[in-house]
């Protein structure tokens, strides 16, 4: 069920039509073709601006939010078969991904395929040739002797009612087939290595199958096959859509509910339960790359979600620590503020370039650990020990074991010495480590502190 680059990446995400400062309205001209705008601006070359930032940094692969032609955000897409006007041409995309390949990127692209926008080309059809178009069975329940809010005439499945988002009928041969053409074009022009697949729970397993088998047949990538990642939207259990013949990985939302929900609580017991959950000994995510996150386009920034920003830092530090992979979203690394408003922009802001501060160094340090860590990179996990504000567990993989200790809590903690088996149980650490975070090095004999406000991983001579 793996992909091998899944566990050694280390992912960075970009919302190009914000990160680009794309206007917020698709309003070029589309009265004389459907698959091209007539003036695209070119906007997309500003990505090129992060390539060696993010080699610094230490990230060897980048998720994109919707590049395709859309009607405002991205998820509103008008075309599957053209990049969005405001950032450019294809070619323009292409020259940019070509770039990112060259400096050993691997890219994963947006793929919602289970709605289109009002300005798809294809619900254009409908609406201006009514009973007449050819392009009626396309979509989803729609019925000429019903009316939606948009007063088109006729009524259609729209996701969660809205009505800016027409479901496309994944049943369609021909909607497959015009899908099969796009990711073939994609594939050709921009070589992309995985898909991240929008609203997984709601497409049809047997349309995700014949996707994933597809690309199977097609080959690409560095890695010479496609990876693909499931996004759960309205459940915490991703593991229905993880499979060989599904996604090999899912976008981990609940985790990052826990550190947040952890973190503000000054209690560590949820994070705890849910990483146990997940990746102990009967995880029901044991041996899966999930993708592993703080914030992203959906989620306020962690720093604007920690009320104690002091834990910024330990949270990004912990989170290459954990199995599964981590993916930073574009800014958060420097510490970036914003929250969610009505329609999102807030958190896909434009920058000129990317900043670096003590928080990116930081960051860059947990990085590089993982890197130079098979057990960080690929080991079990092994809860040893947790209390109210410490936790602290075991990577284990090819010979090498990594303790990896937090204390959230303002003061020195002393882990207590506990006899037996089972929970709560733990007989202490001795030797000499190396601490990877810091370069140093430490002794212990039996008795084990953790410094206030700490992440520390511990490999033993």
């Amino acid at each position: 069920m793996n992909v091998s680059w899944f566990d050694g990446s280390a992912m960075y995400q970009i919302f190009p039509l914000g990160l680009c400062d794309a206007p917020h309205e698709n309003s070029w001209d589309w009265s004389n073709t459907w698959n091209a705008a007539t003036r695209p601006v070119r906007r997309v070359d500003r990505i090129l601006n992060w390539i060696d930032h993010l080699k610094k940094l230490g990230i060897n692969s980048i998720f994109f939010n919707p590049v395709l032609q859309s009607d405002t955000h991205g998820y509103n897409t008008r075309d599957f078969y053209t990049l969005d006007s405001r950032l450019g041409s294809n070619e323009d995309f292409a020259e940019v991904c070509q770039a990112l390949h060259d400096n050993g990127f691997r890219l994963i692209f947006d793929a919602l395929f289970n709605h289109v926008g009002r300005g798809f080309w294809a619900f254009r059809d409908v609406r201006n040739n009514m009973q007449n178009s050819r392009f009626i069975d396309w979509f989803r329940g729609i019925d000429f002797k019903r009316n939606t809010p948009c007063n088109d005439g006729f009524y259609y499945k729209a996701w969660k009612d809205n009505w800016d988002f027409p479901e496309l009928n994944l049943d369609n041969e021909e909607v497959i087939e015009h899908i099969f053409g796009a990711i073939r074009k994609w594939e050709d022009l921009y070589r992309f290595d995985g898909l991240h697949l929008c609203l997984s729970e709601y497409l049809p397993k047997r349309f995700i199958k014949r996707i994933r088998k597809y690309c199977s047949e097609m080959g690409a990538g560095l890695g010479g096959s496609i990876a693909f990642v499931a996004e759960v939207f309205d459940s915490i259990d991703c593991s229905p859509y993880l499979s060989r013949s599904l996604a090999q990985s899912s976008v981990n939302q609940e985790l990052r509910n826990s550190f947040c929900d952890s973190f503000n609580k000054n209690n560590v017991f949820e994070l705890s339960y849910t990483l146990n959950r997940q990746f102990g000994p009967d995880g029901i995510y044991k041996n899966v790359p999930m993708m592993n996150f703080l914030d992203n386009h959906n989620y306020p920034r962690f720093e604007t979600a920690m009320e104690r920003k002091e834990l910024v830092p330990l949270g990004w530090s912990l989170l290459p620590a954990l199995p599964g992979f981590p993916c930073i979203y574009y800014g958060s690394e420097w510490g970036v503020e914003g929250y969610s408003t009505e329609d999102h922009w807030a958190m896909r802001p434009a920058f000129e370039k990317p900043e670096w501060n003590q928080l990116t160094s930081c960051i860059q340090k947990a990085f590089e650990a993982r890197k130079n860590s098979p057990a960080l990179r690929y080991g079990t996990y092994k809860q040893i020990f947790q209390a109210k504000e410490q936790l602290v567990f075991e990577r284990e993989s090819c010979g090498e074991k990594i303790v990896v200790a937090l204390n959230i809590s303002e003061y020195d903690y002393k882990v207590p010495i506990k006899q037996g088996k089972g929970f709560g149980a733990f007989e202490g650490i001795s030797g000499d480590f190396d601490e990877l975070l810091s370069g140093g090095e430490c002794h212990y004999d039996g008795d084990f502190y953790l410094p206030p406000l700490s992440v520390m991983f511990l490999r033993k001579k």
